[in-house]
């Protein structure tokens, strides 16, 4: 972590207000079609930047000579690749005057994008995927990143991520929003999308401003269909921030806050903001949650059809013949008829399943080394690499006062010495070690991934603070100083609980965290493996033991404020694990309102240094549930036949980005 790597400064990039206007003004572009949304000065970092476009018109010609993705207006075009060039000669003369290379791009990959190509139809996408890692196939209650990807194929959003690295949206089910003012968000249902022709939806009808008010009226109420109070909406409070909506006809659906909020706008695109089909809603009500398998209980308007799931077989995908979005020849995208997902949980089934063409991209849990390995029997195959958007984080402490301990001897997380010592006991780099096998870096909480430069803490401060220094042996002796000062009996077992899959995918990780833990404070940890729905009702009803070192969930948003107000705040969809830390509540109260980009990245790093018992002011009474361990670096390999963009390699909820890839089916390497 000494020395600046391709993806610190791939991720510390983005489009600046200078290079962006800059550039609209030098193709024509007036500024009133950028809405440019943040503050600071010229060279903000994490801002967002949303680029209106002027609606497409799609070519008339089948399998007419374009790029393989739809082209953006002239206009647009033109400013984009200008603000680039711009980036990236203000990069470049940066990376010159330190003695580094000039930044690469998001991928090494070794086949350059070609200018021209004729786009051909049909064939099958082929991934690996861990199937069994699933919670549910309800759009708003689903949180698992496999199930969140396979989504991806098959919802829509009112608007989506372009590229969340680079913070940029664009339209789906509607364009981007209008602003008349600080507190409305008025967005027009003007793309033509369609629920599928399938039931409960029979005839495709359009999609309208009422439905997407009531998808967000069932985050907001996140109850049942007996209209029960139900824990399994984790995005309640982000879609409570909608003080009021309306549809005052078919195309217009306009949401109001109480008063300025920064962080809006970061909610619809999120892996939460598919919209359904009212109908589905009532059709399918408690067995959404009930029948978590049931892929037939889906109801959507994207560009492929959910036919069939198994998890120990996988996920099968087919194209939507009347998807709404067109392609580069005229016809609806996507481009090829099929997506499977087979299930693999072991890179070497997986690293051998690529060998013979069972798929046609492969990525995590691959390792860098099977990638090396790959690409040196395959040369001409493209790679990619991508910081992993789910964090691994220490463990999970429970602050439930109600809850008396896994063996009926009291709650010891009560005692925030002994959480601090569980969190100085885990020995970050023998995770990366073992998990990505070298291949990741420290990140000191999941809401601020170490790519995150922004916001995050930044590299000194991070190898300064306990648990994360170099030090280990500081940190095992504080440790058990902690322990000791705690009281806690160290002849009394601990009892954690983990997902299935954590072994699954890593295996030995549990011995290699039980180990850790006896050598580190010479106690007994004790793992139960259970599935999803288990742990994440023991999460609702506060009876949660704990956990070790284990992957959690991605970042819906560079900006992490959203997930703290979830998070944190008492009462908050996602603090399920009872947090209640006043001064942190008022500082992410004032990071909600805050509208200066500068100013809340210094309250997001005070409310790290909190979260982390770093804090001068605060100490160990701030201490949060579940601070991080690691992100890794994921290899990528596909095979020349897939030709994707840049922007299906991002660090989460990247799969919708596939919508304009196309496979050759007439290459010799693509399997009869």
């Amino acid at each position: 972590m000494t020395e600046p790597s391709d993806w610190d400064r791939l991720y510390a990039r983005r489009l600046t207000r200078r290079a962006l206007v800059g550039a609209a003004a030098r193709a024509g572009v007036g500024v009133t079609g950028l809405a440019l949304v943040g503050c600071g000065d010229d060279d903000d970092d994490g801002q967002l930047i949303v680029v209106q476009p002027q609606p497409q018109q799609s070519s008339s010609t089948p399998r007419e000579t374009q790029r393989p993705r739809s082209q953006p207006p002239p206009a647009r075009q033109q400013a984009e690749q200008q603000a680039q060039q711009t980036e990236q000669q203000e990069q470049s003369q940066a990376s010159t005057d330190q003695g580094d290379p000039p930044p690469t791009g998001q991928s090494d990959q070794r086949e350059t994008q070609i200018d021209v190509v004729s786009v051909i139809r049909g064939g099958d996408l082929r991934m690996s995927t861990p199937a069994d890692a699933h919670d549910y196939f309800d759009p708003h209650r689903a949180v698992f990143g496999s199930t969140q990807y396979w989504m991806g194929f098959y919802m829509n959003s009112v608007i989506r991520w372009r590229n969340k690295g680079q913070a940029i949206l664009e339209p789906d089910i509607c364009g981007l929003p209008e602003t008349p003012d600080a507190e409305t968000y008025l967005f027009r249902v003007d793309q033509g999308a369609r629920f599928w022709d399938q039931y409960p939806t029979d005839g495709a009808r359009l999609v309208t401003a009422e439905d997407i008010r009531l998808n967000y009226q069932r985050h907001i109420d996140a109850r049942d269909a007996d209209g029960v109070e139900d824990g399994t909406f984790p995005h309640r409070d982000s879609y409570g921030k909608t003080d009021s909506m309306e549809a005052p006809d078919d195309q217009t659906f306009i949401a109001r806050t109480d008063g300025p909020d920064a962080t809006w706008l970061g909610v619809p695109p999120g892996p939460y903001g598919w919209i359904t089909s009212p109908e589905a809603i009532d059709e399918f009500g408690n067995r959404w949650r009930d029948e978590p398998t049931n892929i037939s209980l889906s109801s959507g308007t994207g560009m492929m059809l959910p036919r069939s799931y198994d998890p120990d077989i996988g996920i099968e995908l087919e194209r939507n013949p009347d998807y709404w979005k067109m392609g580069v020849d005229g016809q609806p995208l996507p481009y090829y008829d099929q997506v499977t997902f087979a299930g693999m949980n072991d890179p070497t089934t997986i690293e051998t399943a690529y060998r013979g063409r069972e798929i046609s991209i492969g990525g995590f849990p691959l390792s860098s080394i099977q990638v090396k390995s790959l690409s040196e029997d395959f040369p001409e195959h493209p790679t990619g690499r991508v910081p992993l958007g789910y964090t691994v984080v220490t463990g999970w402490f429970n602050f439930n006062p109600g809850w008396d301990g896994w063996d009926g001897l009291g709650n010891p997380y009560l005692d925030r010495r002994f959480c601090q010592a569980l969190n100085l006991a885990v020995d970050r780099h023998l995770m990366i070690a073992h998990v990505y096998l070298g291949s990741g870096k420290p990140s000191v909480l999941e809401d601020t991934p170490w790519f995150n430069t922004f916001w995050a803490l930044s590299e000194d401060e991070v190898l300064a603070t306990p648990g994360f220094r170099p030090d280990r042996g500081a940190d095992v002796a504080e440790a058990r100083a902690l322990l000791d000062a705690s009281g806690y009996d160290p002849l009394r077992p601990i009892d954690l609980m983990a997902p299935a899959f954590w072994e699954e995918i890593t295996p030995g990780v549990i011995e290699t965290q039980r180990s850790m833990y006896r050598e580190a404070l010479g106690i007994d940890v004790n793992f139960s493996l259970e599935p999803f729905p288990v742990i994440l009702q023991r999460l609702i009803d506060g009876s949660y033991p704990g956990s070790g070192p284990q992957w959690t969930l991605a970042p819906i948003d560079l900006d992490p404020t959203t997930a703290y107000h979830n998070r944190y705040l008492p009462g908050g969809s996602l603090n399920y694990f009872h947090y209640d830390y006043e001064p942190l509540s008022e500082l992410i109260r004032t990071m909600r309102t805050t509208v200066d980009q500068d100013q809340r990245g210094d309250l997001a790093r005070d409310a790290q240094r909190i979260l982390l018992a770093t804090h001068p002011e605060h100490g160990l009474d701030g201490l949060g549930p579940a601070p991080g361990v690691m992100n890794g670096i994921s290899p990528a390999i596909w095979w020349p036949f897939v030709h994707r963009g840049e922007d299906s390699l991002q660090f989460a909820h990247d799969s919708h980005r596939h919508d304009d890839t196309w496979i050759d089916v007439t290459h010799p390497d693509y399997p009869a």
